[in-house]
Order: C-alpha cells, then sequence, then structure tokens
C-alpha cells in the first residue's frame, strides 16, 4: 500500500478541511518569514553601520594591551614609525587581504570661537577609505553612509563632522573651527580646521560629538608618525575568523606583540542589538508556531472525528491502529509541506513590494533611516520549513490517535 499516495488522495477528497490546514499553515509560515527577513535586514544595515559606518572594517589590530587600558594611556599603544610600516608590509603582502590602512583616534575640545564641546575624531587615509567605502556587505556595494574625505584634495585640515555637532556649535559646511587635544608627550595643541562635510554619523552615541579627520594631519596635531590601530578587510568575509588568527600569528611571528578583534566585537551596538532582536524573534516564533499548532489541532480533530467510520472500516480489513495513526500523520506532513512552499512565493511577492515602495524606519540605537526590506536566507526560512512539518505531524498524531484506539465496533457505529 502507498500510504504517501493515500495521504495525497485523502487531502483532496477532503477539500475544505484540507485548505483550512493548509492556509493556516501558510499564514503562520509567511508571517515567521516577514519577521525573520526584517529582522534579517536589520541585522545587515547593523552590520553595513560597524563595517562601513563606523569605519571597523573586518579586523582592527593594535599593540597588546590597547584594548584594555588603550583609553587610560594612550600614549603607550602608539606603533612608531617603523613598526607601523613592519607590520603594514606584512598585512598587505598578505592575497586574502583586500585592505589595510592606519587609524589614529583622538579626543578633545572643539571651539567655533565662543563655545566649545568635547569631540572624538577618527583619523583616515582618504585613498583608503574611499575603499573601505566599496566593501560588500552582504552584496551590496553602496553603504547607507558613504561620507569621506576628498582624497584628490591636498589640503589636510579638511573634516567631515556629525550633524548634531554641527547643530551645537552653529557651524555650517565651509565654516572654520579649532581642534585642541594633547601631543603624545602631553602638550597641549591646536590646530584650525575647515569644515567640509557635515553628516549623520548613524549612531545617536556619536553624532554629536564625532569629527571625521585626516590621518596625516592628526598625526601632526598629536605630533607622532606612527599610529594606533590598523583596519583590515579580507575579500572573503568567510575567512575572517580564520585569516585574523593567520595574520595574528604571522605578526607576533615576526616580533610584534599583537592583539585583535573582529567588527562584531569592536562595534559599540550590533552584537547588543542583535542579542535583542534574536529573544523577540525566538518568543515571536513560539507565540505563532503554538497559534499555528492549536488551529491546526482543532481542525484536525474535526477532520479525524468526521471519518471515524472511515477509521472504523480501515481497521475493519486490516489497518494495524499504528498504520491508521501513520496515514494521519502523512496527511498532516504533505499539508504542512504545501502550505509551506505556498507561502515562499507569497514571501518573495511582499519583499518585492516592500523594495518597491522605499519603505523605511529609524532601528533602535540609530539615527539614520534604513529602508525596510526583507532579506530572506536558507538559514531562516528552512528551520521555521521544519517547524511547521513538525507542527502538522504533532497536531494529526495527537488528533488520530484516541479515534484509532477506539474500537472498530464503535468507530462503524458512529454517526457523523
Amino acid at each position: 500500500m502507498n500510504y504517501i499516495a493515500f495521504a495525497i488522495r485523502n487531502i483532496r477528497r477532503h477539500r475544505k478541511r484540507s485548505i483550512v490546514t493548509i492556509m493556516t499553515i501558510c499564514l503562520g509560515f509567511t508571517a515567521l518569514g516577514v519577521i525573520g527577513g526584517i529582522v534579517n535586514n536589520i541585522f545587515s544595515r547593523l552590520k553595513e553601520q560597524a563595517i562601513i559606518g563606523e569605519k571597523l572594517g573586518h579586523i582592527v589590530f593594535a599593540k597588546e594591551g590597547f584594548f584594555k587600558n588603550g583609553k587610560i594611556s594612550p600614549e603607550d599603544y602608539i606603533w612608531n614609525e617603523k613598526e607601523l610600516d613592519g607590520i603594514l608590509d606584512i598585512l598587505r603582502s598578505d592575497p586574502d587581504v583586500a585592505l589595510a590602512t592606519p587609524r589614529l583616534s583622538l579626543f578633545g575640545v572643539a571651539s567655533n570661537g565662543k563655545s566649545s564641546t568635547i569631540f572624538i575624531t577618527e583619523a583616515i587615509v582618504p585613498e583608503d577609505d574611499k575603499k573601505l567605502l566599496k566593501t560588500p556587505v552582504d552584496g551590496r556595494t553602496t553603504p547607507l553612509i558613504s561620507v569621506s574625505l576628498d582624497n584628490k584634495n591636498t589640503n589636510r585640515s579638511k573634516v567631515a563632522i556629525g550633524s548634531e555637532l554641527s547643530e551645537n556649535l552653529n557651524l555650517a559646511k565651509g565654516q572654520d573651527l579649532t581642534l585642541l587635544t594633547s601631543t603624545i608627550d602631553g602638550i597641549a595643541n591646536a590646530v584650525d580646521v575647515a569644515i567640509d562635510e557635515v553628516y549623520n554619523t548613524g549612531n545617536p552615541g556619536t553624532n554629536d560629538k564625532f569629527i571625521l579627520s585626516n590621518f596625516y594631519m592628526a598625526q601632526e596635531l598629536y605630533d607622532t608618525k606612527g599610529a594606533e590601530r590598523i583596519i583590515v578587510t579580507v575579500k572573503d568575509q568567510d575567512k575572517i575568523t580564520t585569516l585574523q588568527q593567520e595574520l595574528s600569528d604571522q605578526l607576533r611571528t615576526a616580533g610584534y606583540a599583537v592583539v585583535s578583534k573582529s567588527w562584531e566585537e569592536s562595534s559599540m551596538t550590533y552584537t547588543k542589538v542583535k542579542v535583542m532582536f534574536g529573544v523577540i524573534f525566538r518568543v515571536l516564533t513560539i507565540i505563532i508556531t503554538v497559534i499555528v499548532l492549536l488551529t491546526l489541532l482543532n481542525t484536525m480533530q474535526m477532520s479525524v472525528a468526521e471519518r471515524t467510520r472511515e477509521i472504523g472500516t480501515m481497521r475493519a480489513i486490516g489497518l494495524i491502529k499504528r498504520k491508521v495513526i501513520t496515514l494521519f500523520c502523512l496527511e498532516g506532513i504533505v499539508m504542512g509541506v504545501i502550505g509551506c512552499l505556498i507561502a515562499v512565493p507569497i514571501l518573495l511577492g511582499i519583499a518585492t513590494i516592500l523594495k518597491s515602495l522605499n519603505v523605511s524606519f529609524i532601528p533602535p540605537v540609530a539615527s539614520t533611516e534604513v529602508p525596510i526590506n526583507l532579506i530572506l536566507k536558507p538559514t531562516s526560512i528552512v528551520p521555521v520549513f521544519v517547524l511547521f512539518c513538525i507542527a502538522a505531524l504533532i497536531s494529526s498524531y495527537l488528533a488520530s490517535r484516541k479515534i484509532a484506539k477506539q474500537k472498530v465496533v464503535t468507530s462503524l457505529m458512529s454517526i457523523n
């Protein structure tokens, strides 16, 4: 006896009940698919914000102890010119490295001549930063935040500042700003810079104090020829962890005491937001799955009750209890698969509509709008597919078990 063919025939024979069951699975699958797609999109945009917006690249290298004590005594964790050149040569010689660029972070007081406020600056090499902006993130090569410094301009005093900092100091593009900080030896030093760009950093925690400056200008301001960090991007993002370890080993072998962090470890927000949304998504998955399971159980119980005499007939011609239950379980699995398969093109349609509408919102811990798109990944779709098929199987099993154990005579005498 071909149980799968028999199960499909029964599904077709009891069309109304089958359609209700299949649509229940389809709607539940679609709901979780939409939620999962939006969450994937948020994660992807946060990843972009970290790698490109925060300019972390894929891997950050620094002197040993920098991440623990660098804020307390930054002058102790600056590579000198010789060390910096040696490390950059090793990193840039690796065929898997797309970019290796030095960085300096400074902080101090920014003034417009009348009022002052604190600032933090990330000093970049403009030519390298242009390459960083082209780093693909989940297939995208056009980031939401793409502000950099003009690499064709020989004027190193040009800077880009956060939009809230611009408002606080009442400064606009083209105006001047004075930066006051301490050199590596602790001597006060200042420089006048020109605002070349005003932009939203994408992070409310930095938008009121952030300045993007030229690396070579920052070296002069800090009175050093070195750098405190080196940012690396890789050609194959699946190799980030492996390459991080390999490069660290190469540098240590060459005599450089280094530590490294991936972009996930360095980002101020990515890991925390990912954990938060992960919990929300799991809770919603449980709630929707339980609702679908209870709805399926109710539908299957009604379907089985209507087929009591049919079950009695199958038992009378020699079908054992286990086989009857197996038959109903197969019906549940087949309907589960059909419902999920119907939901897949619906999800693709919703994703296309959202992309064409270009709807956006501002997610938590961000200050720029993010497009509401669906990123549908097999890693999030397949588990939901399996989960709903299991839910259909459980509901079919629970619904059919009781009636399958009835006496044959009782089942045959049942009036539906």
